[in-house]
């Protein structure tokens, strides 16, 4: 990681020359193609690892979940697996009715599996290729979970979520034509957690199960206090939260590894219960799951005017400048003030979030510090505020730089 510190005094009146580099990821450096030619093969044993059995799972689920080979626990049946590949390149994920019994768990089975002990990730670009099924009660979800302790003060991130239409604890469900994308963590408020969520609603008529294409791409990138969702085009993210996001109790705990699970989830508090009409099977088709790597992006050079900062409460702000060359994609502005009891922030005026700034617009990029200074702000015998503020830009590589700015 590379870290560089200028004062504002050092980089004002100077020109720029920053040495850029674009964004790129290059070949897969973990992936599951799924490309067993035998068909009903089990999922590959050195990457997956499978959740079995039936206790509602935390939402009063109906389903059991089981291990391929596996009849245990009942109704599992070895016979019948809930996951196994299909001999053309595709995973199948498959919940199926067994019982007419109304509502207990145990009257579907169906499948989860994930990563843990075998592969944990950190930062990069997250991926799987995925038709998912529609009906009624049926909750399928591309997700991780954070390695560093129980749920949630270890994070969860949803790259993708579907629940019906009429489904959804809150006042709407998604349906056919909408999917979900959330970060959770651990907070210090009643619920214990928050939860940062965006629903994305497919352009021209498209849907979950379309077959044309034959898969939607869900995703996210990953990197330093930044997560990125997307659909289809990781160019064009549609749901960006930062570590300035995390409301107060909050904690953002997004920089250490994670895992991956799939699963097809049937009834329960958030997608409503299954009826008549869900089908049976019901399969969710993975093409692949895939993680890359970032090419070295180098951060922007910054300059910034001295801050002219008072202790009557009014903010004072300042206009930062920015230059990077190449397709450096979207960075993170991270701000911190050195005097007790003062506040900073940061606008890029960046519709997705303003704490992030677009350099797909061009390599010259403008951002707006304000800080704010608190009742117990350090001041000298002028009645001024002393210290100074510090803006670091974060890449998705992982590169770092950091300016400096005095208040006077």
């Amino acid at each position: 990681m590379m870290g560089r510190i200028a004062t504002a005094a050092a980089l004002m009146g100077v020109g720029f020359a920053a040495a850029g580099s674009a964004q790129a990821w290059g070949e897969p450096v973990w992936s599951d193609e799924f490309n067993s030619t035998e068909i009903g093969a089990a999922p590959d044993a050195s990457k997956w690892t499978f959740d079995v059995g039936g206790t509602g799972w935390g939402n009063h689920e109906l389903e059991v979940y089981c291990a391929p080979g596996s009849s245990t626990p009942v109704p599992c049946d070895a016979k019948h697996p809930n996951a196994f590949q299909d001999g053309h390149g595709h995973l199948i994920i498959r919940a199926t009715k067994v019982s007419g019994e109304p509502a207990p768990t145990g009257s579907w089975t169906s499948a989860r599996f994930k990563t843990l002990g075998l592969k944990d990730f950190q930062y990069g670009r997250m991926e799987s290729c995925i038709k998912l099924p529609v009906g009624a009660g049926l909750w399928p979800a591309f997700w991780m979970l954070g390695t560093a302790g129980n749920w949630p003060a270890g994070g969860e991130i949803d790259i993708m979520e579907n629940i019906p239409e009429s489904g959804g604890s809150g006042p709407v469900g998604l349906g056919p034509t909408k999917v979900e994308s959330t970060i959770h963590g651990p907070s210090t408020s009643e619920k214990g957690r928050f939860s940062l969520t965006e629903i994305f609603t497919f352009p021209n008529g498209q849907r979950i199960d379309d077959s044309t294409p034959a898969c939607h791409v869900y995703g996210a990138i990953w990197s330093p206090f930044m997560v990125q969702m997307y659909v289809d085009d990781w160019r064009k993210p549609f749901f960006i939260r930062t570590a300035a996001d995390v409301p107060a109790g909050g904690r953002w705990v997004f920089n250490a590894p994670f895992y991956f699970l799939l699963n097809l989830a049937v009834g329960g508090d958030w997608p409503g219960p299954p009826n008549s009409t869900t089908p049976s099977p019901a399969e969710m088709v993975v093409d692949y799951v895939r993680v890359y790597k970032a090419s070295r992006v180098d951060a922007p050079k910054m300059s910034a005017s001295p801050l002219k900062a008072s202790v009557s409460g009014a903010g004072s702000s300042t206009v930062l400048e920015l230059r990077s060359v190449g397709e450096t994609g979207f960075v993170f502005l991270a701000c911190a003030v050195e005097i007790p009891g003062s506040t900073c922030s940061v606008d890029t005026g960046n519709a997705k979030n303003a704490s992030v700034v677009d350099f797909s617009l061009g390599g010259s990029q403008r951002a707006k510090i304000t800080v704010t200074a608190g009742d117990a702000a350090r001041q000298n015998d002028a009645g001024t505020v002393k210290g100074h503020v510090t803006v670091t830009a974060h890449t998705v590589s992982r590169e770092e730089s950091s300016i400096a700015i005095p208040m006077e």
